[in-house]
């Protein structure tokens, strides 16, 4: 792994709305690496690498370039970089004016980092780099269709630790069985065996929008969303590897993700003759709602989330669920 590549990646600042200086980072690398790349109108990013002609469909590798470290704007704005420090495997940042710790932003720039080490290990691949995740996947809600016609499957970075990963986000199942089935064993050999339902990021957009299989993973990072943020080297390289792994197994190929269709709150109104009385039939869907909504807010307070941050999310997962 590329140790000085993260460093200088976790060095640029980035904030939501405001994650001018991290597209002109990914620009360069990809000029750099003579990789094809575009933007939409929303600022989202997107870079292919195609080497290998006839292939039908692309891996694609995925994260948010935004923080939600609004204290660095004027960092952004004087083209000015934060301070990192390394110890004993650690990564910190320091802020160049007021020379104290500061939101390193691995959340999702360690993500970044990744997707863009990637590029180094295949001759195929495309990935794309969303803008304002942090204040509800704004930019991966107006994904370019086009970009994802042939894409196979979606590998987002964009957790804690190095054994996460997200099966369902926001009410929303990424994967499904069969594809869970295929790729746990290679997971769990590195390292990641914790299945989990966690708050909102782009691939909850991208497994609404399209037909393919997605997942979002661990890339090392932790007390995120606060000045306390921190990188574990080791962390970040696991994820890396496992990136590695999952595409060399799943190749390019495309993987149909088989959605389950969402049961009817009613499931039967059986009206008797004469005086209109009927039987309903309830499934049981209030209160998995329910459940879902404790499981959500006690993961994102472990995740070190914000008050609003919880209550969007709330609100997204009833708003999707048609309860208010």
């Amino acid at each position: 792994m590329d140790k000085n590549l993260l460093k200088t990646t976790l060095s640029v600042p980035s904030a939501y709305g405001e994650e001018e200086l991290m597209k002109d980072y990914i620009i360069a690398f990809a000029e750099h690496h003579c990789l094809d790349y575009h933007t939409d109108k929303k600022g989202n990013i997107y870079v292919i690498k195609e080497e290998i002609e006839g292939e039908e469909y692309f891996p694609c590798v995925v994260s948010h370039i935004d923080t939600v470290h609004k204290n660095h704007t004027a960092l952004i704005q004087n083209n000015e970089r934060l301070e990192i420090k390394e110890s004993e495997g650690i990564l910190t940042a320091i802020h160049p004016n007021t020379r104290l710790q500061t939101g390193i932003g691995g959340d999702d720039k360690c993500g970044v980092f990744v997707c863009l080490s990637l590029f180094k290990h295949f001759d195929n691949l495309k990935a794309a780099f969303f803008v304002e995740e942090e204040i509800g996947m704004k930019g991966s809600k107006e994904a370019d269709e086009d970009f994802f016609s042939d894409v196979g499957y979606a590998i987002q970075f964009d957790a804690p630790s190095s054994n996460w990963i997200s099966e369902v986000c926001s009410g929303v199942k990424l994967f499904d069985d069969k594809f869970k089935t295929k790729i746990t064993k290679i997971l769990s050999e590195g390292g990641y065996t914790k299945f989990s339902m966690d708050p909102f990021t782009d691939v909850n957009q991208l497994a609404q929008k399209f037909d393919f299989n997605c997942l979002n993973l661990g890339c090392g990072y932790y007390a995120q969303h606060t000045d306390k943020e921190y990188v574990v080297i080791k962390e970040v390289e696991d994820s890396l590897k496992m990136g590695i792994s999952l595409i060399d197994y799943l190749g390019n190929k495309k993987y149909i993700h088989h959605k389950e269709n969402k049961k009817e709150l009613l499931l039967e109104v059986d009206w008797q003759e004469d005086y209109k009385k009927y039987d309903m039939g309830y499934y049981d869907e209030y209160d998995e709602c329910a459940n879902e909504i404790v499981d959500a807010v006690f993961d994102m307070i472990d995740a070190g989330h914000t008050k609003e941050d919880i209550k969007y999310e709330i609100g997204e997962l009833l708003f999707s669920k048609k309860y208010v």
